[in-house]
């Protein structure tokens, strides 16, 4: 109980309650700036929510979070803007938080949730700050289902 209560202690100081994880193991590597998450993953900031196998934090010098890297049954939410909101999967992620972009990579899968649109493939860049999306299919084809008015 005393080491759940340091690691909240510890999480709400460096993420100043802006982001919420847990997990069934932590271990923080001050040399690296790395904090390592694993077993049952739920991270939530907003309304992004970010669940998964095990996922690895990356600090800058000051402990401000730069990189998530999540890894193993991920599937996520993720608020772009106010009225776009994504939902989907894949195999690992990668958000880099300076420059917005997020990494889908093995099985990746989006689905826009206010128009039911969808995209999947092998890799799906996204980009929260440009709202760009890329999509490549090595061993599948890229899959996109569009929602038109007729």
């Amino acid at each position: 109980m005393k080491k759940i209560i340091i690691l909240l202690i510890f999480l709400s100081f460096i993420f100043a309650a802006e982001l919420r994880i847990t997990s069934k193991f932590f271990n923080y590597n001050s040399k690296t700036l790395q904090s390592i998450f694993k077993g049952d993953v739920n991270a939530t900031k907003g309304k992004d929510n970010i669940l998964c196998n095990e996922l690895i934090v990356y600090f800058n010098k000051n402990k401000k979070p730069i990189k998530y890297v999540a890894i193993g049954n991920v599937k996520f939410i993720f608020s772009m803007d106010v009225n776009s909101t994504y939902k989907g999967k894949a195999d690992k992620l990668i958000y880099e938080l300076k420059t917005g972009e997020i990494i889908l990579e093995g099985n990746a899968f989006i689905k826009k949730i206010e128009t039911n649109e969808s995209i999947s493939g092998d890799l799906i860049k996204m980009n929260k700050i440009t709202k760009n999306i890329e999509v490549i299919g090595n061993k599948k084809p890229v899959n996109i289902i569009i929602k038109v008015n007729q």
